[in-house]
């Protein structure tokens, strides 16, 4: 028979299992990122270089990447355990009833 696990050990693989998946998508978001903007700054340079254009979606987009990073794998853990406390209060609140 399979060894039971306790339920902080899963919480504890799991968060790590997220941070994981939510680390992975920040890389390929910054991987777009450099590669679209290069592409951009390089039609920017080309096509019209009397107008300099490309930082708009430079920025804009870096701020976009910023949230990520910061939501996405900065704060992930914090954020799964506060979704773990409600889910534990809900819990506790239908056993009550």
């Amino acid at each position: 028979m399979a060894e039971e696990i306790s339920l902080e050990e899963y919480k504890k693989v799991y968060r790590g299992i997220v941070a994981e998946e939510e680390k992975r998508g920040f890389s390929v978001h910054l991987v777009v990122y450099v590669l679209v903007n290069a592409m951009l700054i390089a039609i920017n340079f080309i096509y019209s270089p009397e107008f300099i254009w490309f930082f708009y979606p430079l920025i804009g987009w870096g701020i976009g990447i910023s949230m990520h990073y910061l939501f996405g794998v900065r704060w992930i853990e914090k954020e799964l355990k506060e979704r773990e406390a409600k889910a534990e209060y809900r819990v506790k609140e239908v056993k009550s009833k």
